[in-house]
């Protein structure tokens, strides 16, 4: 397989799972707006942040709260009272799938916010 050919793959497996998560989550463009014309290199520069959704403030702000995004994830184990570095690395993956979805949207540190502190407002 030529370069080119394995580039071309990588860029439409790249853009496939960003523009999912984007459509998922995001807001859409209206009808009728310009087809984006950008060079086919373009998808490396991430795209403007735009609205969320509603469904995907709700779900968003569910993972923040089941992904520890807003507490530590330091455990300590009930047996020994030491911290316990299994329990830690477990919940520091799901801190980190949190981070990967709001990255692949391409959120603003001020919509990460709201996300994470809507739930304790509403809690």
């Amino acid at each position: 397989m030529a370069w080119n050919e394995q580039a071309e793959r990588m860029r439409a497996r790249v853009n496939r799972r960003a523009f999912g998560y984007r459509a998922l989550f995001m807001v859409g463009r209206a009808e009728g707006a310009e087809i984006d014309t950008t060079p086919w290199w373009a998808f490396w520069r991430k795209p403007e942040p735009a609205a969320l959704t509603p469904a995907a403030e709700i779900v968003l702000a569910d993972l923040a709260h089941y992904c520890y995004a807003r507490k530590p994830t330091l455990k300590v184990s009930q047996v020994d009272q030491h911290a316990d570095p299994l329990a830690m690395a477990f919940a520091e993956g799901r801190r980190d799938v949190f981070n990967r979805i709001t990255a692949m949207c391409n959120l603003t540190s001020d919509q990460i916010d709201n996300i994470v502190h809507s739930r304790s407002d509403n809690a």
